[in-house]
């Protein structure tokens, strides 16, 4: 018990949890839809593109934060208008915009002469260094996220359920979709900084699939999936300080497990 106490008296350590209890509950309930939506090679291009926010930030002299929100948002835009405009197949424009966007990030990068130590920290992810600001906008952002999903769940199930139908039943199709990406492109960025680019995709996809596993309707879906990625960050978030590994690495291993966890049951039953 004193450890603990002592544990939880410093005050990154404070805002680190924090942190993980609102990113635990903001990704995985956003990862739902892109779990449900097939959407994981989408998600994983919008993390990667911010790369080149990153890159471009740098090369700009603005915050890299304000940088990659930017470019991940239009790259997510440019994602959804090509995939309207041409014949090529989602996944196909998706390939090409990850990649555009990963070399354009190396090539700036491979411009600049001078060395910026803070990319490790969105590259990798680094929760103990997360700052007041960073927890308010993780807070502001969550709330109007999930605010705006709750307020238009019923649109947004049924596009990803029925697309067809739901343009039927007069349902604003584009905007929804636009809509969608826009919120999956800046829940990304905003986790950067506490997973980091390489493993953010992680933590919308692994505690919604472990859900999907257990859930027997949407109710439980997004109860669950809020409930293991909060058990993921808490326990991640510990493991790493008390065996000093990496945080974001550490979360999505929780996580994992957890996710292997969940397809007990039906072995149990048989």
């Amino acid at each position: 018990m004193n450890m603990l106490s002592e544990f939880l008296s410093y005050p990154f350590i404070q805002r680190a949890l924090l942190a993980s209890v609102m990113v635990g509950i903001l990704c995985p309930f956003v990862g739902n839809f892109v779990v449900l939506r097939r959407m994981s090679f989408f998600s994983d291009a919008i993390s990667h593109s911010a790369f080149a926010g990153l890159a471009a930030g740098m090369l700009l002299g603005i915050d890299l934060s304000l940088s990659s929100i930017v470019v991940a948002i239009l790259i997510a835009f440019l994602i959804a208008f090509l995939s309207e405009k041409t014949t090529l197949s989602h996944d196909t424009i998706i390939g090409i915009a990850f990649s555009g966007a990963i070399a354009a990030g190396m090539l700036i990068i491979g411009m600049l002469k001078s060395y910026r130590a803070d990319i490790f920290t969105f590259l990798f992810g680094d929760i103990l260094a997360i700052t007041t600001i960073d927890l308010f906008l993780i807070f502001v952002v969550g709330a109007l996220t999930i605010a705006t999903l709750l307020t238009f769940l019923k649109p947004f199930l049924q596009i990803t359920f029925n697309r067809d139908l739901a343009y039927v039943e007069g349902i604003n199709v584009r905007f929804f979709e636009y809509l969608l990406f826009f919120i999956i492109a800046v829940v990304v960025t905003i986790s950067l900084k506490i997973i980091g680019i390489i493993l953010v995709t992680s933590l919308l996809i692994v505690p919604a699939a472990a859900a999907k596993n257990l859930a027997s309707n949407m109710k439980g879906l997004f109860n669950l999936s809020c409930l293991f990625g909060v058990i993921s960050g808490i326990v991640g978030l510990m493991a790493s300080v008390y065996f000093n590994t990496p945080s974001g690495p550490t979360i999505v291993l929780v996580s994992i497990g957890i996710f292997f966890l969940t397809l007990l049951k039906p072995i149990i039953r048989k």
